[in-house]
């Protein structure tokens, strides 16, 4: 029986050359289960945390698993997970077929959070599909998937990272949402210090990155409240260096965009990953 419950399974069989991407899915642990036994796969996988703590279990070695945590588990390799914490645990599972992925080994790593904002758009547009059988929505699942993909194997650093030449007013804007003076700074107020409007840079923004301005803005505020919390500050703080007013607004926002609360962050601000 399993111990957690699929939200959405999309069976692909994405063939390219060296590579076969067989499913998508993206699966909740159930209530009263907070331990996966040991099993192993005949295809590789990887995993991806979208909400939940807990530690995965390689062979004799345990990994920490927090939001944003990715792993990849080559095909025959034993792996189990214990959750840690009440929250259950949402992970994206990519089942696929690669040419070198036992030579590659178990791996883990780390999304950005720019690469977090990624996925779970990519999620948002898969769980909006209505007819999952239709050409379609297989067509935009397909695409999705391969995205997906690529964005977890460079961050295990499988794939080399990619650092493309951003234009000048997505540096600009960077620049300007990661100063302290511009924390409390609204997104039309940053446009406009960029020399362009609003809509017009959103629109060019998204298309250079992929991201919209707010998007990009919140994944810089999660990175810079990361870092104070990491190194001990309280939540009001983080809240004030990240340009909330209100600690309680900031505590709510922060769970909404990473799946965990900034209280929950400061009590496990040791865990590294390991491996």
């Amino acid at each position: 029986m399993l111990n957690y419950r699929p939200l959405f399974i999309q069976r692909l069989d994405v063939r390219l050359p060296g590579l076969r991407v067989l499913r998508l899915r993206l699966n909740r642990h159930l209530p009263g289960v907070d331990t996966l036994g040991a099993h192993a796969h005949p295809f590789s996988q990887t995993l991806c945390y979208l909400s939940g703590r807990g530690r995965l279990g390689v062979g004799a070695s345990h990994h920490d698993i927090f939001p944003g945590a990715v792993a990849l588990l080559p095909a025959g390799v034993k792996h189990g997970f214990h959750e840690t914490t009440g929250r259950r645990p949402l992970a994206l599972a990519v089942d696929f077929e690669l040419r070198g992925a036992r030579r590659a080994g178990f791996r883990m790593g780390r999304l950005s959070e720019e690469d977090a904002v990624r996925i779970r758009r990519y999620v948002s547009r898969l769980s909006g599909l209505r007819n999952l059988n239709s050409e379609g929505s297989r067509l935009v699942a397909a695409s999705a998937a391969l995205s997906i993909l690529d964005i977890q194997l460079r961050a295990l650093k499988w794939l080399p990272s990619r650092r493309p030449a951003l234009p000048g007013f997505v540096k600009k804007f960077q620049e300007l949402a990661s100063r302290p003076a511009h924390a409390a700074s609204g997104i039309r107020e940053l446009a406009h210090k960029t020399g362009l409007q609003p809509d017009y840079l959103n629109r060019r923004f998204r298309q250079a990155t992929g991201l919209t301005l707010s998007q990009q803005r919140n994944a810089i505020r999660i990175e810079k409240a990361r870092k104070l919390l990491a190194r001990g500050d309280s939540v009001a703080n983080a809240a004030t260096g990240t340009g909330f007013a209100d600690p309680n607004y900031f505590a709510r926002w922060f769970k909404r965009q990473t799946g965990v609360p900034p209280s929950q962050l400061r009590h496990h601000s040791g865990n590294t990953l390991s491996g």
